[in-house]
């Protein structure tokens, strides 16, 4: 995935966000650019993990005035909202995947149930939001924002016209048979439209992905649900872990067989 940087944090989320060096409790927070239910659109690994489909891709996170989600699923009625700034490393874990700025001070949406912590996020220049959940850096979009800008349909291109030949046509040589191609496991992803953008941030630290297009696969899990899995095409062997090196850790089961 080059490397993929994240966004330049957000200077402020509110009036009462401090913008000096100077430490200071969280605050209520100053508006309402929070409301709204933000999804759960990319998964980073930060750390050993042994099951991919535990990355919460696809999840709603609700954060309204009488309702907040947060990554475990859990739900809490009496949630309060507070500014904050802190290193970016305090809230997506000093293991966290190899990005710049960790120890910048960024700005922090905290969440407090009954007064007590429930969640943490990072507040991202493209107005996204990160957290940590386990294993995983977990990437939020707003519901209003990824409803606003769906990713593009790829269009089917447009049937050449007919030409009539004044002479009986020679057929051409048959085409030598291409070599099969190998299918490269990459990850898996609620919809096809988080697939294509999960796609364009593993073609940015992969340089064997540009100019190459995804192969994307539905699949019915039991008890999880329905996933479209994302594979890249190679050559033989030898292109298919060129890949999975080129994307290093940033996925965990890069390769992985019985997923074809």
């Amino acid at each position: 995935m080059m490397t993929h940087r994240l966004s330049p944090p957000i200077l402020s989320l509110g009036a009462l966000v401090l913008l000096g060096g100077c430490a200071a409790s969280p605050q209520p927070m100053a508006g309402a650019w929070h409301n709204g239910t933000w999804i759960v659109t990319d998964a980073f690994a930060s750390g050993a993990v042994a099951d991919s489909a535990s990355a919460p891709r696809g999840q709603a996170v609700p954060m309204e005035p009488g309702r907040a989600g947060n990554a475990a699923g859990g739900v809490c009625l009496t949630p309060r909202y507070l500014d904050d700034r802190a290193p970016l490393s305090s809230v997506v874990g000093a293991s966290a995947p190899d990005w710049p700025g960790m120890a910048d001070q960024v700005a922090v949406l905290v969440v407090e149930c009954d007064g007590k912590p429930f969640a943490r996020y990072a507040a991202m220049g493209d107005g996204a939001l990160v957290t940590r959940y386990g294993a995983w850096v977990l990437r939020l979009e707003h519901g209003e924002k990824l409803a606003a800008n769906p990713a593009p349909m790829m269009a089917e291109p447009a049937a050449p016209p007919t030409v009539v030949a004044a002479v009986p046509a020679v057929a051409p040589p048959a085409p030598a048979p291409e070599a099969p191609r190998k299918l490269v496991y990459l990850a898996s992803y609620k919809t096809e439209a988080w697939a294509r953008k999960g796609w364009g941030i593993l073609a940015e630290r992969s340089a064997s992905l540009k100019g190459s297009e995804p192969v994307m696969k539905s699949v019915d899990l039991k008890g999880k649900g329905k996933f479209v899995r994302l594979f890249a095409g190679a050559k033989d062997e030898g292109g298919a872990k060129l890949i999975c090196k080129e994307l290093g850790k940033t996925i965990a089961e890069c390769g992985v067989t019985g997923r074809e």
